[in-house]
């Protein structure tokens, strides 16, 4: 009878393990996303200066943005860098991308070198905003703003 019991209790931990790698929560960076919009916000007061929204056929809207569970990142570009036209053709780009939750940095790697860090200001599971600088002065008040790019997951 004991030994019907630990073997019962053996199963159960054995079980309630698997259970938990099984929740684990996917990275909210996972997935597709496009560009939207630009947004300037007040460095003084957080409120929004002005908002830029992205026609639906300009180029940068076009572009698709896509992080991997895998670490890879793919970016499908439709502006032809070396006529500066948009066209119909993706241009893809592939990398190892790294995104540490914690500092809220998105680190874009080739062959194991830094390519790119970029800073995330928000990341909810339908919108990411990178801040794109935070030096200027938008509205003249003396005090510089925030100049976040704003991504729509698809």
């Amino acid at each position: 009878m004991k030994k019907l019991i630990l073997i019962a209790l053996a199963s159960l931990s054995i079980v309630s393990c698997r259970k938990d790698d099984d929740d684990k929560e996917e990275s909210l960076i996972i997935g597709t996303w496009k560009t939207t919009d630009y947004k300037a916000i007040s460095g003084k007061d957080g409120s929004v200066i002005f908002s830029n929204t992205i026609p639906e056929t300009d180029c940068i809207r076009k572009s698709k943005y896509t992080y991997r569970e895998n670490g890879k990142f793919v970016g499908e570009y439709f502006l032809n860098i070396q006529t500066g036209q948009c066209g119909n053709t993706s241009f893809p780009e592939e990398m190892d991308y790294i995104y540490n939750e914690s500092e809220k940095k998105i680190t874009y790697k080739l062959d194991g070198l830094t390519q790119d860090v970029i800073n995330v200001y928000s990341l909810s599971k339908t919108e990411m905003q990178i801040l794109v600088d935070d030096k200027m002065d938008q509205d003249g008040d003396g005090i510089p703003d925030k100049i976040l790019k704003i991504y729509k997951k698809q």
